[in-house]
């Protein structure tokens, strides 16, 4: 196969290399055909860079401004070339991150990182102004790294690096996923179906609790298929909904009426002998301290050799693979009422000793705080002990006692409210906790 070229190297030469190369598809073997495409791939990032420098020139060149004076390079791009918002905001983040970051350029351009992966490390690295000053300065980790792993394990070890550049107050993703969460059931021909979202810790007690419930089907089913063909309904006959219930409300009902007692009952079975649960792992400095944060050289050397992980806030699940980075916000209010247990580690993470397992509040404490509180204590809410948490008020890994003055109850919604919010929380004269909302009217909703 040959293409003579009649003049300088067009896009209609590439045109016509690509139809010959579909063309020659079926003399290929395997083996060629998986050569071929590690070069197709690297040529496909090549493209894109290419793609992305046409954009960063109609940019410059202001040629948008030729049939709208007062266009934009984005409504250039989605009248000329029939792109959505979405894809010409990417295209110009992409040009713009180019020619701030040119290791990122110069990987993509030589086809070892592609489109995809570059998209991911812009989209969480510039995604607040924290992140966004920081990049530049772990840039070539980041470009190293995509060149070896997936894009899920550059999105895992992105967001880890992105929880330590964050302040404490600034969780942007936390409160996002927290705010989508919903529970849907509709009414079918032959049953009801769930349809929901819930944020990184919901989601995780929801799985491990099914991991557990699978194992017990085989357990009691040994026959059972893995797999099995659904039978779908033959008429739907509408949706059906909980009277006087939004989507957030069933699905904390979901998380606090079923799977937390189904988890802490003691009923479900148990892993290797560890029952079924969701692990909180986190250093107990940045746990006491949420505030501070690494150097910049530590934080290099730790995405450098991997050990980024230890130092960050992560849920697991006990019977199960998965693991999820969740901010050390959320981290802080997951362990205002959960077991507590303390491991020592070497820094190459090795264990050297391990504490006794503690309850953070007895169960006599908490008949206490039920008796005072009768229900959540958020001003409006009129949620029943039995749907509420724990909550310190000056948190115990800062120095706060586990005790009556110390404790009060919440809800899910209200609890991530008050951490993520610093929501202050005082004691009256009578010893009852008054939730300080300086006349928020969002707290009545």
């Amino acid at each position: 196969m040959s293409i003579e070229l009649s003049g300088p190297p067009s896009l209609d030469d590439a045109a016509k290399l690509l139809t010959a190369l579909q063309a020659s598809l079926g003399s290929l073997s395997g083996p060629d055909a998986s050569e071929q495409l590690a070069r197709a791939t690297a040529l496909a990032a090549q493209v894109d860079a290419y793609r992305v420098a046409l954009v960063a020139t109609i940019k410059a060149s202001e040629v948008w401004r030729d049939s709208d004076p007062n266009g934009t390079p984005a409504s250039f791009l989605r009248r000329e070339h029939v792109m959505d918002h979405r894809q010409a905001k990417a295209d110009l983040r992409t040009a713009n991150a180019f020619s701030r970051f040119p290791e990122l350029e110069q990987a993509c351009q030589e086809g070892l990182v592609s489109r995809a992966k570059v998209d991911t490390i812009l989209s969480i690295g510039l995604r607040t102004t924290h992140r966004d000053a920081a990049l530049s300065e772990f840039m070539s980790i980041f470009v190293d790294l995509a060149q070896r792993v997936t894009i899920t394990d550059l999105k895992h070890t992105l967001t880890l690096w992105a929880n330590q550049i964050d302040p404490i107050p600034d969780t942007p993703g936390d409160d996002a996923a927290h705010a989508r969460r919903e529970l849907h059931i509709r009414q079918l021909g032959d049953g009801f179906k769930l349809d929901g979202f819930f944020g990184p810790d919901q989601g995780m007690k929801i799985m491990v609790a099914i991991n557990a419930a699978l194992d017990l089907h085989r357990c009691e089913h040994p026959d059972a298929k893995d797999t099995a063909k659904a039978q779908r309904a033959q008429a739907e006959h509408g949706n059906y909904r909980i009277t006087n219930s939004t989507a957030a409300q069933r699905a904390d009902a979901f998380i606090d009426v079923i799977i937390d007692p189904a988890l802490e009952s003691g009923a479900l079975p148990t892993s290797g002998g560890a029952p079924a649960n969701i692990c909180v792992t986190i250093p107990f400095e940045r746990l006491a301290n949420p505030q501070s944060r690494p150097s910049n050289s530590n934080l290099k050397a730790r995405l450098i050799d991997g050990s980024l992980r230890l130092f960050a806030a992560t849920l697991r699940t006990t019977n199960g693979p998965g693991e999820i980075a969740i901010s050390t916000t959320r981290a802080q209010q997951l362990s205002c009422d959960a077991s507590v247990q303390r491991i020592l580690l070497t820094p190459a993470g090795k264990p050297l000793d391990i504490g006794r397992r503690t309850r953070t509040i007895p169960e006599q404490l908490r008949t206490a705080l039920t008796l005072r509180d009768g229900g959540c204590a958020f001003p409006f809410c009129d949620k029943p002990p039995g749907w509420t948490e724990g909550h310190h008020i000056q948190h115990w890994s800062q120095g706060g006692p586990t005790s009556l003055d110390n404790l009060v109850l919440l809800c899910s919604r209200h609890h991530h409210q008050v951490h993520s919010q610093r929501i202050p929380i005082a004691l009256d004269a009578d010893g009852i906790p008054r939730v300080i909302t300086e006349h928020r009217h969002s707290a009545r909703l």
